[in-house]
Formats: structure tokens, sequence, C-alpha cells
């Protein structure tokens, strides 16, 4: 490394304050400004924010930041309306079961750069764009490097940066394609007749076994119970198009009474139904109020239910024609016909690199279409399509 460079760490107390050396690269990139962070909050924009006006438009200047969570769109959205053609986002994992390049998974870096054109300063870390990150509630470690703005140090720097800006979007998806629903998948007897039961203003309890997806159960979350007659979910296989279907929010979590998320417009009493996990990924649905609570006890309230018209996917579909031939197979015996392309529509930025890639995979692998259905009972879903009129 270049003896010309200063390298200040940051900070010996495992939780010092990330805000003030942060903020000092910020105020130095005059020239140019150029970001890529995985998670930006509301309060973390809040401190970047002044720093970003007659900045981030400079040439050379961009932000690159994280769609997942804990990223708040509004934070995004309001940097893409202020600087939209110098922010970027990072779309995270297509396929999450298959990895030509790390494009796939998450950009996690947290990297800044500011430069007056004589000299740049560089903050890296552990430090997301949030306030437990920045105020010292977490504890953190960075770094702040300093020197000639051509210093080979600086020049890697924003190959690094560069590199995330190229494989992230400049065009930010809408907040439906951005839907982070819960899914649980269960057998009864007759979908439609049992959704006939339900009325406003009853409630389900949900008892899975594990941790998986668990930060999903939080108050206000969405959530979606797939219907299918018994007999019909087979283990380690994707489902099928579901009969019926119940849609709602997850008012409660953790039924114990010291737990401070406990209920919200939850009605204990009117629990009509109760989800349980009697193996690992193997629900059953039976009426009344039944089992006991625990840590990862939920009550969930459906808002509309009936027959289903939407097929969920554990990851994004990457091409209209895999859907078509998806849902093709699974409602060719229910004769139900496909919408027009239109409905199918999937807003992503052209990535030519992983287009080619995908290609190639789809050929080799056309089983693969299958894993965009789910093979477990329980998990989450970004993605659905509509499957008939």
């Amino acid at each position: 490394m270049s003896s010309n460079l200063r390298i200040r760490f940051i900070h010996p107390n495992a939780n010092g304050r990330g805000r003030e050396p942060l903020e000092e690269v910020l105020a130095h990139g005059s020239k140019k400004l150029a970001f890529a962070c995985a998670f930006i909050t509301d309060a973390g924009y809040a401190i970047i924010s002044p720093y970003l006006v007659n900045r981030i438009n400079k040439p050379g200047s961009f932000g690159v930041i994280s769609i997942q969570d804990p990223t708040s769109y509004k934070a995004l959205k309001d940097m893409f309306l202020k600087y939209p053609k110098n922010t970027y986002v990072h779309l995270g994992t297509i396929f999450d079961h298959y990895e030509v390049g790390n494009y796939f998974g998450l950009m996690h870096s947290k990297l800044f750069l500011g430069s007056d054109g004589i000299t740049t300063k560089v903050f890296c870390g552990s430090h997301n764009l949030t306030a437990s990150a920045l105020l010292g509630f977490n504890m953190e470690a960075a770094t702040l490097t300093e020197g000639p703005a051509n210093d080979p140090f600086f020049i890697e720097v924003e190959a690094h940066l560069e590199d995330c800006k190229s494989k992230s979007s400049d065009t930010l998806p809408e907040p439906a394609d951005l839907d982070n629903r819960l899914i649980i998948e269960v057998e009864v007897d007759d979908p439609l007749e049992f959704i006939q039961q339900l009325k406003r203003g009853y409630f389900i309890k949900f008892l899975p076994k594990g941790t998986k997806d668990q930060p999903k159960l939080k108050p206000t979350s969405k959530f979606t119970i797939c219907l299918f007659k018994k007999g019909t979910l087979k283990p380690n296989e994707p489902a099928p198009f579901a009969d019926a279907c119940i849609n709602g929010i997850t008012t409660a979590q953790n039924l114990g009474r010291k737990n401070p998320l406990q209920g919200v417009d939850a009605s204990f009493s009117s629990i009509k139904f109760t989800i349980t996990e009697t193996q690992e990924d193997i629900f059953e649905l039976c009426n009344g109020n039944t089992g006991a609570e625990d840590a990862l006890s939920a009550v969930l309230k459906p808002t509309k239910w009936g027959p289903c018209d939407h097929v969920y996917f554990q990851r994004k579909p990457n091409r209209e024609i895999d859907i078509k031939n998806l849902l093709d197979s699974i409602i060719r015996n229910a004769k139900n016909d496909l919408n027009s392309d239109s409905d199918f529509q999937i807003k992503r930025a052209p990535e030519p690199a992983i287009d080619e890639d995908l290609k190639i995979y789809f050929k080799e692998n056309p089983s693969v279409i299958d894993s965009l259905l789910s093979r477990r009972r329980y998990w989450i879903s970004r993605w659905k399509r509509k499957s008939k009129d």
C-alpha cells in the first residue's frame, strides 16, 4: 500500500460513533462523491441527505443501495426522485440456488468515497446507513483512509464502486413488485367449503416449530394461506395450483403475556382456527384455538379469501416464457386460460451477462423451472402472477 496514505481506525471503542468520520468523507466529496451501502433507513438517509445536495450530481458521483430489508423504500424513492441519474438500486438474489457470479447475491458493501480532486477520503467498514450503526448503538468497525486522489488505492476503490453500480438497476421497482409475503401451504378436506366458514372478525393462530422466516411474522406483515385438497401436497415436490387462498396480515407475535408485540387489534377470543406444524414443513389446519403458545406463535387476521387466482413463487421469475410454461403446466387440467402478454410483464433492468448465463443454464437444466414453485409448505414469496381472469 502506498506510503502516501493516512489510515485511521474507527473506533477502538466498539460502540464508537461512526457518524462523524463518515460525514467527514461525505463533506470532502466536493468534486466526486460515490458510495455503495447495503442498507439505508429513514434515519440514515436524514444523516447523509445534506451531503448529497450539490455533490451526488457531479460527474462520476453516484450512490448504490440494496433494496433488501431493512432498507427504507421511502428513502430510496426520495433519492431516485431527487437524483434520478445518479441513484442505483441493487435488487439482490434472482435464483438463490444458482450462482455464476456475485451479482446473484446481496450487495453487502459499505464503502464511501469523497474527493475534492486533489485528495480523496474513503470510509470502509461494517456500518450501514442506519441510526443504530452510525450513532454507536451497534458494535461496528471501520477505517478512514486519506491520500492523493491519484493513488492506486483509490483507483481500486472506485473500480469496486463502479462494479456495484454496473450490477444494479437505475430503475426503482414499484412497491407492488416488492410484496414480501409469508406463504403457508396446507391441506383441508374441501378448500372451497372451508373458506365459506370464514367470517369477518375471525382470527387464525399459527404455531410453527422452527425459526425459519420468523422475522416475516412481525405485526402488519402480509400472509397467504394456500389451501389444497387432502393428499395433494407431496414432500419435496413443487406444489400444484391452490384451490383457495386466505390473505391477510399478522396482527400479533408471541402470545406470551410478557411480550410487547402481543396484539395489534388481535382478539384472542376470536381465534377460530389453528395451523400447527406437525413435522418440519408439514402443516395441519383444525378448528378452534388449540395448541400451546410459545415464542414463535402468531395470530393471523384474514382480510380476503376465495378461490385462488394467483400463483406464488419462491424466487424471482427471470423470463416471460418461463412463467408462461410454468403456469401452463399448472393450470392445464383446470382448463384456465393465460392472460395476455401484458399481464406477465416483469420490471427488470437489462443485465446482459446474467441473461446469457441464465439462457445457457435453462437450456441445460429445463427442470429448474419447477423450482419457481414452493417445495416447502412455509416460506416467503416476493413474486406472484395472476393465473386466470
